[in-house]
């Protein structure tokens, strides 16, 4: 898939990221986008 070569910058500086640096990045992005990360959860029937 071809980025924009600013969705490709934003990639770039997350591969730089230390763990904790993408925990506090995720937590951020959950609070000032009113989002969750957490994996969704499907019941089977």
């Amino acid at each position: 898939m071809a980025l924009s070569e600013k969705a490709q910058q934003v990639i770039d500086i997350i591969k730089e990221l230390s763990l904790q640096e993408m925990n506090e990045l995720v937590k951020a992005i959950e609070e000032e986008f009113g989002v969750s990360a957490a994996a969704m959860v499907v019941a089977g029937g």
